[in-house]
C-alpha cells in the first residue's frame, strides 16, 4: 500500500556517517510514500571574523557545501519518490532550520550521534532538540540501523494519547508491509505493580485500561485490515519496555509532547530515553499544537 505524503520529507546532512544513514532511510521512505525529498545542509552564522583567525562564516558555508555535495554523490542518479531531489544549503543551526522546515513538510529525518548522557544534557544534539520541540513528526536514525523496511514496528501508547501516534504506526506498518506491535505500559515501580496482584480495585483499573487500549486498536485495525497487529499490556518502566529486545531492523513509534529541549533531557522523558538507546529508527509523533 502506498500512502502519498504531499508535503514531502526533509533530511538533514552534515557529511557524517550518521547523517548519510539518515539520508538512505529518508530516500527509501520517499519511495515508499511517493514523497518529494529535500536534503538540507546548514552552517552557523557566528559573529564577524577575527583578524588572523580565518573566516568562520565562510568556513562553515564551505563545510555545508561539502556535505551537500556528499549527499548528491550518495544519491547518484536516484529520484526518490519518483521526483527530483532538492539539495539546499541554509544558514542557521541544524536544529532550528529543520524545526522550521517541519512546519511545512510531512517528516524530518536526522541521524543520531553517539554523545553520552552527560554531553547530551550539556551540549544537546540535533536529534534530541527536534524530538523535544519540533512542530512536526521526526525520525531519528542511529548509526548501524537498517535503512530499508523494518521487520516489525513497535508503538508505545498511553490512555490519553492523541490518536495520531497509533494512526501513524498503523499507516507506516501498512506502507511497509510489516507487523505492528502495540504496547501500553502500566505501573512503574514494584509496589504499584504488586497492587495489581492483590487489590481488586487496581485489577479493575488494569482491565479498564486493557479494554480502552483494545478499543483504540480496533478502530485503527478496521481502517488498516491488512496490518497484522498484536497488543501487549505491560508493567514496568515505559522506556525500558519499549526498548526491550529491539534490533537494528525494527522501528519504534512514540508520542512526543513538546517542551524546552534541556528540560526534556534533564527529566529523561520517555521519547528522549528511547532515542538515546534504540538501535533502530525512532519516529516521534507530536500532538497538534494548541490554538
Amino acid at each position: 500500500m502506498s500512502i502519498t505524503w504531499y508535503r514531502g520529507i526533509v533530511v538533514g546532512v552534515d557529511g557524517s556517517g550518521e547523517s548519510l544513514s539518515a539520508l538512505d532511510w529518508a530516500a527509501h521512505a520517499a519511495d515508499v510514500h511517493e514523497a518529494r525529498l529535500t536534503v538540507v545542509a546548514t552552517h552557523p552564522t557566528p559573529p564577524a571574523p577575527v583578524p588572523g583567525f580565518g573566516d568562520p562564516i565562510r568556513d562553515g558555508r564551505d563545510e555545508a557545501q561539502r556535505a551537500a555535495g556528499t549527499a548528491r554523490t550518495r544519491l547518484g542518479g536516484r529520484r526518490p519518490g519518483g521526483r527530483d531531489v532538492e539539495v539546499v544549503v541554509l544558514p542557521g543551526t541544524a536544529a532550528h532550520v529543520l524545526s522550521q522546515r517541519s512546519r511545512t513538510c510531512d517528516l524530518v529525518v536526522v541521524g543520531r550521534r553517539g554523545l553520552d548522557a552527560f554531553d547530551r544534557v550539556l551540549l544537546g544534539s540535533t536529534s534530541s532538540a527536534l524530538a523535544a520541540s519540533s512542530p512536526g513528526a521526526v525520525v531519528v536514525v542511529p548509526a548501524g540501523a537498517a535503512t530499508g523496511d523494518p521487520r516489525r514496528i513497535r508503538v508505545g501508547i498511553a490512555r490519553d494519547d492523541e490518536p495520531d501516534v497509533l494512526g501513524a504506526a498503523f499507516a507506516e506498518a501498512a506502507a511497509r508491509g510489516c507487523p505492528l506491535e502495540v504496547v501500553h505500559v502500566t505501573g512503574t515501580d514494584p509496589i504499584n505493580s504488586a497492587l495489581y496482584e492483590i487489590d481488586p480495585v487496581a485489577a479493575t483499573w488494569h482491565e479498564a485500561a486493557r479494554a480502552e487500549v483494545a478499543d483504540q486498536v480496533a478502530r485503527w485495525a478496521e481502517k488498516y485490515p491488512q496490518v497484522t497487529c498484536t497488543t501487549a499490556i505491560r508493567r514496568g518502566d515505559p522506556a525500558g519496555v519499549l526498548l526491550e529486545d529491539l534490533a537494528p531492523d525494527d522501528m519504534v513509534v512514540v508520542g512526543g509532547r513538546r517542551h524546552p529541549t534541556v528540560l526534556g533531557r534533564m527529566l529523561r522523558s520517555v521519547p528522549d530515553a528511547v532515542l538515546r538507546a534504540a538501535p533502530c529508527p525512532v519516529l516521534v509523533v507530536h500532538a497538534p499544537a494548541a490554538v
